[in-house]
């Protein structure tokens, strides 16, 4: 109807009309292509957000499990020398055997990386000075109970005790440890991290005879090992008898033996576990 009347009224300019319309629909494809490419730009922007976030998110998870494996792993390193001893369980470490933790710190010392002028040979035994024995049961155990030297008893050897030279005197024979630690699990606890650790006995091993791979078998029993933190380290405070725990073995460790048991001195130092 309007466009009837335009076309009667002869004062209706019909080419200005033209131009109007053609203007008009110039600026809505202006606007409409304008929405579309903001549209597309956000699109965009979130893709690259998302994806950004995605990446992040994954790479923080990748961190986190490295940064737990490689806890696990100095853990077990620091319990080689209680593997080996296998002490009797306590709650408490002052109603712990003053022996297993004296014999836990020589332990600690012959399996650490030792120069082979370190100590003193006499009459084929090695002489540790009772400096080094009192260091190493820090280590382990902080200051929570004094050391009590003494001559120490263990399956097939015994570490003499001499208080006139001050060491204690090793014998070179070849010793092999009880265990073998497999560090499963941690849990926080206040100031507190409670270990799940399975021992693997020495006559378990076997070696592949194709291949002359050591391959590690499933432990023979467990034990949780509570680690108190204070400002001066982390140190032993308890170790107790458990089950077989329902989660599998976390993988952190080579199966060679020589390598599970590679020296724990550098882990250790500066107080027990950091």
């Amino acid at each position: 109807m309007d466009d009837i009347r335009r076309e009667e009224n002869p004062l209706f300019d019909n080419e200005a009309y033209a131009r109007e319309l053609k203007r008009a629909g110039k600026e809505k494809k202006k606007k409409n292509g304008s929405f579309v490419f903001g549209l597309v730009t956000v699109i965009f922007s979130l893709i690259g957000l998302f994806s950004c976030v995605f990446f992040a998110l994954n790479f923080i998870t990748a961190k986190t499990e490295e940064k737990k494996a490689e806890q696990l792993s100095q853990y077990n390193k620091f319990l080689i020398a209680v593997a080996a001893v296998d002490p009797s369980h306590f709650d408490d470490i002052t109603a712990s055997s003053m022996e297993e933790l004296i014999e836990i710190a020589i332990w600690s010392i012959m399996r650490s990386d030792l120069p082979p002028d370190k100590y003193d040979y006499s009459s084929g035994e090695l002489a540790i000075p009772l400096g080094d024995v009192e260091n190493a049961f820090t280590k382990y155990f902080g200051t929570q109970v004094p050391i009590k030297h003494q001559t120490v008893t263990g399956y097939g050897y015994e570490f003499s005790y001499n208080a006139e030279y001050g060491c204690y005197y090793i014998p070179l024979t070849t010793i092999e440890p009880l265990y073998t630690p497999v560090v499963t699990s941690s849990e926080k606890k206040g100031d507190s991290v409670i270990l799940t650790v399975g021992l693997i006995n020495g006559s378990s091993w076997k070696q592949d005879t194709v291949s002359g791979e050591i391959s590690r078998p499933d432990p023979d029993k467990y034990i949780k090992v509570t680690l108190h933190s204070s400002g001066q380290g982390s140190f032993i405070s308890a170790i107790r008898t458990t089950s077989l725990p329902e989660t599998a073995i976390v993988e952190v460790f080579t199966t060679a033996k020589a390598e599970e048991t590679s020296s724990a001195e550098e882990d250790t130092a500066a107080g027990g576990v950091q």
